[in-house]
């Protein structure tokens, strides 16, 4: 039996560079339909929001439509 989606922990993706290094990683949670990315040092630079298909920087300024997390990740 599957635990509560409040149980669940969010599922993680580390971006690495072609060197291997990671720059940053993506955070999906389930909870709030969003995915969260943070650069290699854990900060907040940016949110997807799934159910508007919209993407947000880190001050919550809308970046554009679609899924941009990883264009927010290389800058």
């Amino acid at each position: 039996m599957d635990a509560p989606a409040y149980h669940q922990t969010a599922s993680v993706q580390v971006i690495r560079d072609r060197r291997g290094i990671v720059i940053g990683r993506l955070e999906e949670q389930r909870l709030t339909g969003k995915t969260v990315a943070r650069d290699a040092r854990g900060l907040l630079v940016g949110q997807y929001d799934h159910r508007a298909n919209v993407t947000r920087d880190a001050r919550g300024v809308l970046v554009g439509t679609g899924n941009l997390l990883p264009a927010l990740l290389l800058r």
